[in-house]
């Protein structure tokens, strides 16, 4: 036995040498030095053509200890800097090995892979199925993909989309965690709300002539196109709206100033995107926050539509220039939306019948654009509609799985009205607004901002489903009679709720909105659990 016994001391040596560190962790070390290695002497190469390729290496590495430190802390910090540190990714990008953005876009699939995979069942089955049919259909499309490169990368970026989405599941176990996350989405605008200002000092335009007209000077910031940072500075400002409005920040007269002119200051960036879509998205917003909530932000709106369309030329050249070029004759210069439209109806009128279930596959749109489309020339064009994009490339099942998406997170979302009706009411608002311009602009290639508008839809969702879960306070809000209810009907109301709540042994639940009485869903009867009466305000 003493044989055994020297063999064994032996494999411990080899096992944990080393003081404890184990064989596989130095097999790992070992390999990464080796990659390391290589990469330091492939990067000083290119290094001549991009400077900015020397500091991806220590990017590299501060990513990669970061990540073995807290994953936590990872996500905190790319969610932070992401977004405004973008045009050092876009510098760093190479054809062949996607640089940075994929090596990102790939650990936060591993690190979505190793959170979930600690305990599943953290994620309720409603989460899975937000996204579950369309990414299924998604990979089912690759299979007949006219350009599969390109398709798995597009997939794989929509995969990390859905993984920040489900790991908010895991960030979000109440209210304070999800204020948390809204916080991190607003400080992560102050990078992009500089380089965008820097930007503009040194005249740097982005990208914005998608169709024929002439738009004008648009800016960018950090992302290559201008659609980008007009979708996300609605997000941002929509996110901000919420946390000042529930009193989370400008609640002194110094933080109301910060508050309210930071919000002016990206108000005014996502003027210099001239992007109408966007600009429809945040005047639906405020319109339906003054309609449900304070009616003089309606008369703000008024004062400052008008203000800003005697003081800004270009503001109504850019509105006006839809009532002109709606005809196709030739020689005519296209407004936008016509040349969309005109877009759209080639392709649907190309598509054969046999392709109406299950499309042409994965980026089928933009490689047959030339076949189709009457206007394309030598170019190849996007869809400008993510409903258009999915129907034609995965027929009507995947249009269905794509709506599902919308409908099932706003379902999920809509719990929020029994408990937290305001960031409900905003929540549903940028989901809304988020599938009317994903309807005129190609959503699907702008990952950073679905980064972060679909996690803060999953910190809604999380919330949504931690403060009321399946079969608890699920209740049906109609108002009373009148525009306005009755100081004694909205007491009667709130007493009955408190009443039914403490019966129900759910006192955690808040009251519910002023005018709003509840009426819970019962059996045939009339009777609610343990033959308690349906609870009413008259």
């Amino acid at each position: 036995m003493r044989w055994l016994n020297g063999v064994l001391r032996m494999w411990r040596g080899v096992m944990f040498g080393m003081d404890g560190t184990g064989f596989l962790g130095l097999v790992g070390l070992s390999v990464g030095a080796v990659v390391i290695g290589y990469a330091s002497v492939f990067l000083g190469g290119v290094s001549a053509e991009k400077p900015v390729m020397l500091a991806v290496m220590p990017l590299m590495l501060l990513t990669a200890f970061l990540f073995i430190y807290s994953r936590e802390a990872f996500l905190i910090v790319v969610l932070l800097v992401r977004a405004g540190a973008n045009p050092i990714f876009e510098q760093a990008r190479m054809a062949a090995v996607g640089g940075l953005g994929g090596l990102l876009n790939a650990l936060v699939i591993l690190l979505a892979a190793l959170i979930i995979s600690r305990d599943p069942k953290r994620i309720p089955k409603a989460a899975w199925w937000v996204w579950g049919p369309l990414l299924a259909l998604q990979a089912l499309g690759l299979l007949h993909s006219s350009d599969t490169i390109a398709a798995i990368r597009l997939y794989l970026g929509y995969v990390s989309v859905v993984a920040l989405f489900l790991v908010s599941f895991y960030l979000v176990m109440d209210e304070n965690d999800l204020n948390k996350m809204l916080k991190i989405i607003t400080w992560s605008s102050v990078p992009v709300a500089l380089v965008t200002l820097a930007y503009i000092a040194m005249g740097r335009t982005a990208g914005g002539g998608d169709a024929l007209e002439n738009s004008g000077l648009r800016y960018g910031g950090p992302f290559p196109h201008a659609n980008i940072l007009a979708f996300y500075l609605v997000l941002s400002l929509g996110v901000i709206f919420y946390r000042w409005k529930s009193r989370q920040t400008g609640q002194t007269p110094f933080s109301l100033m910060v508050v309210v002119g930071y919000m002016l200051l990206l108000a005014g960036l996502l003027y210099t995107t001239k992007t109408r879509s966007a600009w429809i998205s945040v005047m639906f917003i405020f319109v339906v926050y003054g309609l449900v909530k304070e009616r003089r932000y309606l008369v703000y709106l008024v004062l400052i539509g008008a203000a800003a369309g005697a003081a800004l030329p270009e503001l109504r050249e850019r509105v006006m220039g839809l009532t002109e070029g709606n005809e196709v004759v030739q020689y005519a210069k296209l407004n936008s939306f016509a040349w969309r439209k005109l877009l759209w109806t080639d392709a649907l009128t190309w598509m054969a019948p046999s392709r109406y279930l299950v499309g042409y596959g994965a980026e089928s749109f933009f490689n047959l654009s030339p076949t189709f489309f009457s206007m394309a020339g030598p170019a190849k064009w996007g869809a400008h509609s993510a409903v258009v994009q999915t129907f034609f490339e995965l027929g009507a099942t995947g249009l269905a799985a794509y709506l599902w998406v919308y409908v099932s997170t706003a379902r999920l979302i809509r719990r929020l009205f029994s408990v937290k009706p305001l960031l409900a009411l905003i929540g549903m608002c940028l989901l809304v607004a988020n599938f009317m311009v994903s309807s005129s602009d190609n959503m699907f290639a702008y990952l950073i901002y679905n980064w972060y508008f679909w996690f803060c839809m999953g910190c809604l969702c999380a919330l949504a489903v931690r403060l009321v879960p399946d079969g608890v306070g699920e209740f049906r809000y109609r108002r009373t009679w009148g525009i306005r209810p009755s100081s004694q009907a909205r007491a009667r109301a709130e007493a009955a709720a408190e009443t039914d709540r403490h019966a129900n042994g759910t006192a955690w639940q808040p009251t519910v909105p002023m005018g709003l009485t509840p009426t819970r869903s019962l059996p045939k009867g009339g009777r609610g659990p343990a033959g308690r009466p349906q609870v009413q305000a008259r």
